[in-house]
């Protein structure tokens, strides 16, 4: 069975990018929409991961080759940096108590080991969710059961580096499109060969049954999805206008995104410049985790200790 075990919906809220985030959603692909797309793709299990909420998971939990998934951003206390946390197969009262303790990292992580809640670290190579330090990373290891060791939105050198992580601690190795828009979906998947059914699915998963596949991502996949979104922000806004022709925000809102119309460019070279810093932290993160110190550092001969 085939699983895209990373996909945002609009339930993940508004983007983080100052000053988008006054405007722009982080996705605009409603549940419903997710759903049809990935089975299309040959997905036979649909997870939905929005950020540190359930809500567009549980449009469709209804559905038995549903999966209720989060990804939960988790941080590290006195630290500026978070971690990426997927989970799959959870229950609301489970969402919950995650969501009180997402804000330390330390109580949250046990807390899903009690439970028996799958876990992902998610682009564990990448700064977008800040830097992580070699102790922070090594600080999960004992905890997660997995790294998502291909991620349809990083770069291969990424994907590459926590597919090595993955492997020295001996966790399970995930994939997922990391999908914003309708462009990746069921592109990057997980399999677990023999399942026959979403319970079966997922204790492959903790058995360390499963197997990646699909598409990395690039420049050019992050140019396309900021593109994409931003079509989607005109169309919603002309949508809304159309509703609400009196309303005089919805005239303002119009007016100011047809004058900025030709910034639609900005996001190719926005993209060229986002991946050039990736691959330097990318770098920077391999070269860390060559040259540390066994005793008092992270490195790859000394993950499986850790683990």
């Amino acid at each position: 069975m085939k699983l895209d075990a990373h996909v945002h919906t609009v339930a993940s809220g508004m983007t983080t990018i100052w000053p988008l985030n006054l405007l722009m959603r982080e996705s605009y692909n409603t549940p419903e929409g997710v759903y049809r797309l990935a089975k299309a793709r040959g997905m036979d299990l649909v997870a939905i991961t929005d950020h540190d909420t359930i809500a567009g998971a549980l449009k469709l939990a209804h559905r038995p080759d549903v999966i209720v998934g989060c990804e939960v951003t988790a941080m590290f206390p006195d630290s500026p940096s978070a971690v990426h946390i997927g989970v799959l197969d959870i229950s609301e009262s489970q969402h919950r108590e995650i969501d009180r303790l997402r804000h330390d990292v330390r109580q949250l992580l046990p807390y899903l080991r009690r439970q028996g809640i799958f876990s992902i670290v998610n682009h564990v190579a990448s700064q977008v969710n800040g830097c992580l330090s070699l102790d922070q990373i090594a600080s999960l290891i004992p905890w997660v059961d997995a790294f998502e060791v291909i991620n349809g939105s990083r770069l291969a050198s990424q994907n590459c580096t926590a597919a090595s992580l993955a492997h020295a601690a001996g966790k399970v190795a995930m994939a997922g499109s990391d999908s914003h828009t309708g462009r990746g979906i069921g592109r990057t998947y997980t399999v677990v060969d023999g399942a026959r059914c979403r319970e079966e699915f997922m204790d492959g998963l903790r058995n360390g049954r499963a197997r990646v596949g699909g598409r990395h991502g690039h420049w050019l996949t992050m140019a396309s999805d900021m593109l994409r979104l931003a079509g989607r922000f005109y169309e919603e806004a002309a949508i809304e206008l159309w509703q609400e022709p009196l309303n005089w925000k919805k005239h303002a809102l119009a007016a100011g995104a047809a004058i900025g119309a030709p910034l639609v460019t900005i996001p190719l070279l926005g993209a060229v410049g986002h991946f050039i810093e990736e691959a330097r932290f990318n770098r920077r993160l391999l070269f860390d985790l060559v040259s540390a110190p066994a005793p008092g550092g992270l490195t790859v001969a000394g993950l499986s200790e850790a683990a």
